[in-house]
């Protein structure tokens, strides 16, 4: 059943009690949990005094649920469905506080989805190890890249714990990572500026190893001094490679050049 759809079960006590420690759940407060499987972080959130709506994939488990948590299963609502189909403007205004050991086949998918979603405050996530420095890395290592700026778009993220694989059943080929999100009230990048932020950058990190200068000038059409100027004009060096812009630089070369 866990094989099936790729769900490692954790078992780790340890790590359930940081879990839960680092959504600051109080009674009353309303937690979206993906991905419950075995009720080993509900039950905790239940017993914190939230109410937990438990999005579940699997028929099975979902309908076992509430019996996992014992009386407590009167302050949860189990929903049996894919959460990547979910419309989440249906979950109302929140705020929500979103916890889940993520599949790792789509944590990412689901992190985008949770990103451009206003309706919660807090997410304290599990991701593949790997997948957890990309979303926290800063600009300078070869973590750093798209995933990292969608995420500084519109949260603040912190890799809270690591998580090795034994602490699950059964074990993955990999170890885990516990990404802590905290939704910014409003985005680093306004609306109006997305389409240009993002058109430079997918364009710049297809390849991420040669200077982004000459990459951006071929693929805009620019002439090289011109983007050369909008380089230094954002404090950077012409010389630098994608992985070496931060976000705000890119927001800026982004105004200069795709105006």
């Amino acid at each position: 059943m866990g094989a099936r759809l790729g769900q490692h079960f954790l078992r780790d006590e340890s790590v359930r009690d940081a879990v839960v420690g680092f959504a600051h759940a109080r009674p009353g407060d309303l937690v979206l949990e993906i991905g419950p499987g075995r009720g080993a972080l509900t039950g905790r959130l239940l017993a914190a005094g939230a109410a937990v709506t438990a999005v579940e994939l699997d028929e099975v488990i979902a309908g076992k649920l509430p019996g996992m948590v014992g009386d407590a299963a009167a302050n949860l609502q189990t929903i049996n469905e894919d959460f990547l189909r979910l419309d989440l403007r249906e979950f109302g205004p929140g705020p929500w506080l979103i916890v889940g050991n993520l599949p790792y086949a789509v944590g990412t998918p689901i992190l985008q989805k949770l990103l451009t979603w206003n309706g919660w405050t807090r997410a304290v996530l599990m991701f593949q190890k790997e997948v957890g420095e990309r979303i926290v890395a800063g600009p300078g290592g070869a973590d750093y890249g798209l995933l990292s700026l969608s995420v500084r778009a519109r949260a603040d993220a912190e890799l809270a714990l690591e998580v090795p694989r034994a602490a699950f059943i059964p074990p993955p080929n990999v170890d885990s990572a516990v990404v802590v999100l905290t939704r910014r009230a409003a985005p680093r990048l306004p609306a109006a500026e997305e389409k240009a932020f993002w058109r430079l950058t997918k364009i710049a990190f297809t390849q991420r190893r040669k200077m982004a200068a000459g990459v951006l000038a071929k693929a805009l059409g620019r002439p090289r001094a011109e983007v050369d100027a909008a380089f230094s004009a954002a404090g950077l060096e012409v010389s630098a490679r994608p992985e070496e812009i931060p976000f705000d630089a890119w927001r800026a070369l982004a105004r200069a050049l795709c105006s």
